[in-house]
């Protein structure tokens, strides 16, 4: 008997697909990671005030060992950045992640310690502040290269802009938080509360469940690593263009950092807790900035967003060189200077950060975060040192102007850059790299495209 010929008959239906996750509010992982650093970014608050003023009150310092302080927390910015790049793209960027935040617990904990001994020296916090600043240089770098591990490419942005969020309130609430410990425990104590919160953090990495992908790479000497590094950003049109921009506004962001004290109270006679509240109005519109940047990089998409908040950043600063004595209008024109600056640069740091973790291959974001902050942050010594001759010959109102025209050039050239405008996030399958790795001579590892 023959067969009876027709359409074969439907399959049984399988499960369906997965939906997409629409936010990251029910992303337990990310809520995990996001709560932790919040905490540490609170405790970090504290530290940031607790050490000068350790050596101020109980160590006599002078204004050359308070300097000297400073800089040794951010030398090693300058130091190991590119090297915690090459290890973030040879290790767990999980484990570098809770190492660091055990470290620096640690050498914290020696403050109230040695304290608590009488043993407190001015050489211990420059140790301190020194080791506290290779870890977090570590850690930041790793930081940026994990979280498209943890999260999918097209929820980058929001989970940029929760980070920078928890940033934005740690720097407004955790300063008059720092304030009230330090007075309540005296400085060298509230350390404790630092140390305690990187323990916290650790925790919350600890119950992370989703499984970080393993990176099977040749390994090749520090240097040829490193040089890959600064090869794979130097020559994508995106990541070479931000790069660039971010150095120029840190350059001239430092004169005003160094030039703004100068003109509040000299020129200004603004007292100091004016001008303290005027400098954190920036946290309020960083932590504003936050909330729409994901909203503005829908509408605009990512690269018109991320140039539009650098110039909204930029041209906010020339308010400040506008403010003529200490009325109302001048303490509004500040005002307004700080939070524009903050609103504008938030949305530009929560794209770029995007940008670089979607557009760079796992096995490189270690490398690339790393020659970025790298390059961002080497000129802000520089800056600061043309401020402080740019006020000494100029005085300080006209410094601030002629900074100001320089990033707002900066900035409009930005803007008007036609690789930066058309960047964005989407159009690149999950599976496949947007950038051309080039491979060294000699190395067995395959480009990927």
């Amino acid at each position: 008997m023959s067969e009876r010929l027709g359409p074969a008959p439907a399959a049984a239906p399988g499960p369906p697909a997965p939906r997409p996750r629409q936010s990251l509010w029910g992303h337990a992982d990310f809520l995990r990671l996001w709560g932790g650093q919040t905490v540490a970014l609170f405790g970090a608050q504290v530290t940031l005030l607790a050490l000068p003023l350790t050596a101020m009150q109980l160590l006599d310092a002078s204004a050359g060992q308070l300097g000297l302080l400073n800089a040794l927390e951010y030398l090693p910015v300058a130091c190991v950045t590119l090297l915690a790049g090459v290890l973030a793209d040879r290790v767990r960027r999980r484990r570098l992640l809770i190492g660091a935040n055990i470290g620096r617990s640690l050498v914290l904990g020696m403050v109230p310690l040695f304290y608590w001994l009488d043993h407190l020296s001015i050489g211990l916090l420059y140790a301190v502040a020194f080791v506290t600043g290779i870890f977090t240089a570590q850690f930041d770098v790793a930081y940026q290269a994990y979280l498209p591990s943890l999260i999918e490419r097209r929820l980058l942005v929001e989970g940029n802009s929760k980070l920078q969020s928890s940033q934005s309130v740690a720097q407004t609430a955790g300063q008059g938080l720092s304030g009230v410990l330090i007075q309540l425990l005296t400085a060298p104590v509230a350390v404790v509360v630092n140390s305690l919160a990187y323990l916290v953090s650790v925790g919350t990495l600890l119950n992370i469940r989703t499984v970080e992908p393993i990176r099977k790479a040749p390994r090749r000497k520090v240097r040829a690593e490193v040089a890959e590094g600064w090869r794979v950003t130097l020559a994508h049109p995106v990541l070479r263009v931000v790069m660039l921009q971010s150095a120029w506004f840190n350059l001239l962001w430092d004169v005003v950092l160094v030039v703004m004290p100068l003109y509040g109270i000299r020129v200004l006679h603004l007292g100091t807790a004016q001008l303290g509240l005027v400098i954190a109005a920036g946290s309020v519109g960083a932590f504003g900035g936050s909330l729409v940047a994901g909203r503005l990089g829908r509408r605009l998409g990512t690269g018109r967003a991320m140039a539009v908040g650098m110039f909204v950043g930029s041209a906010a600063l020339a308010l400040l060189p506008l403010a003529s004595g200490r009325g109302t209008v001048a303490l509004a024109l500040l005002t307004a200077g700080y939070v524009g600056n903050g609103f504008g640069l938030t949305i530009f740091n929560v794209h770029s950060v995007a940008l670089r973790q979607a557009l760079v291959p796992v096995e490189l974001t270690g490398r690339v975060s790393a020659t970025y902050r790298f390059a961002a942050f080497a000129v802000i010594p520089v800056g600061g040192f043309g401020g402080g001759q740019l006020a000494g010959h100029l005085g300080p109102r006209t410094a601030l102007l002629v900074t100001a025209i320089g990033l707002v050039a900066g900035a409009a050239l930005f803007l008007g850059s036609r690789s930066v405008r058309g960047a964005g996030l989407t159009g690149v399958p999950a599976a496949e790299t947007p950038l051309k790795v080039p491979v060294a001579v000699g190395a067995t590892a395959d480009a990927t495209g």
